[in-house]
């Protein structure tokens, strides 16, 4: 992967980071990658439309409605965001 192809998947999951965070109305130091979003952040499948209703909007990524339940972590978030976003991931 090219320094430029890091790059840009680093911008895109601070993106994704920064609306997550917004959405469950959190500080993003709170924002831990294995948390349940349910549990440690008292989100539920509103909030997870949400989430991908920003996705669509503001970086063009579509998540198919079968796999928003998949997202229940930020790590998660990434997996399914990195699938359809037609970047390469790093991990």
């Amino acid at each position: 992967m090219s320094l430029d192809a890091a790059t840009d998947v680093d911008t895109l999951h601070e993106a994704v980071r920064s609306i997550v965070v917004e959405e469950l109305e959190i500080e993003l130091e709170e924002l831990q990658d294995d948390a349940s979003f349910e549990e440690e952040y008292g989100a539920d499948s509103l909030s997870l439309l949400a989430i991908t209703a920003r996705f669509e909007n503001e970086l063009k990524i579509i998540v198919p409605a079968d796999r928003v339940g998949e997202m229940l972590t930020y790590t998660q978030v990434l997996a399914v965001v990195d699938e359809f976003s037609g970047q390469p991931t790093h991990v």
